[in-house]
């Protein structure tokens, strides 16, 4: 059997930053690649953390490579990032964006993480839930990324497979009734309007999580937050929040 291997876009790729010890996973959500996250990297390097952005399997390459791709998948290309910044890092804090908000508490349950923040996490995908008991894969055409702004360009497919939606349902399924099993410091970042997650989703998260917390609300974003109005903002409380719960000494 031939396996394909496609190319990645350019501008998608896997980006590391070296800094200090406090090593930031910064993942990207579901359809979307290190991209969307690179500029709120470019802000925390330069607030002196290490950063790296894995590119999640399946994603930045081609539909049909997503299609062929699991949320076991996924978590693998997050563990990897884990493994890789634990080899350089004396902390590692994992912020994720929408789904990867999702494998960031993932990860926090797996006890690999020692802090999360969750950005619009995916703790339910309304529109997508009429793909969830489909038994064959077909693609269906993407809406354009729920940005505020205006002329800003994610990577993304303009079409994805019904079988990726599948795998993002069942992460969610997994991962949401352990919620309240969280059990290392956690900031909660949502938009006060998102047309993909609710808002109330992120709301929900913070009441459940029984650990240390933090909730935060953008209030010039919408679900992309990395690439919007905020990012800025994001990436100040991002610094802040992984200051307050690691030690002082950083370098």
């Amino acid at each position: 059997m031939t396996t394909t291997t496609y190319p990645v876009i350019p501008g998608a790729g896997t980006f590391y930053y070296e800094g200090n010890q406090t090593g930031i996973l910064l993942c990207h959500g579901f359809n979307g690649t290190p991209q969307s996250v690179r500029d709120v990297g470019i802000d925390l390097m330069e607030k002196g953390f290490t950063v790296y952005a894995p590119r999640l399997t399946g994603h930045g390459t081609d539909p049909e490579d997503f299609r062929c791709s699991t949320n076991k998948c996924w978590y693998e290309s997050m563990e990897a990032g884990i493994r890789f910044l634990r080899e350089r890092c004396r902390h590692v804090i994992v912020v994720g964006q929408s789904m990867g908000g999702t494998l960031a508490l993932k990860a926090a349950l797996a006890g690999l993480a020692d802090a999360v923040i969750t950005i619009n996490a995916a703790l339910s995908v309304p529109g997508y839930a009429c793909h969830a008991a489909e038994d064959v894969c077909r693609f269906i055409d993407e809406d354009e990324p729920d940005i505020k702004a205006n002329d800003v360009y994610e990577i993304v497919y303009d079409k994805v497979p019904t079988s990726a939606i599948r795998e993002l349902l069942a992460l969610i399924e997994e991962v949401r009734p352990r919620a309240s099993d969280v059990d290392v410091p956690t900031c909660v970042i949502h938009s006060a309007v998102d047309h993909v997650v609710p808002p109330e989703d992120s709301m929900w998260l913070y009441d459940t999580i029984q650990a240390p917390k933090q909730r935060i609300v953008l209030e010039q974003s919408y679900h992309v937050a990395t690439l919007d109005h905020d990012r800025g903002r994001l990436a100040d409380a991002i610094g802040t929040f992984c200051e307050q719960v690691t030690p002082v000494e950083q370098m």
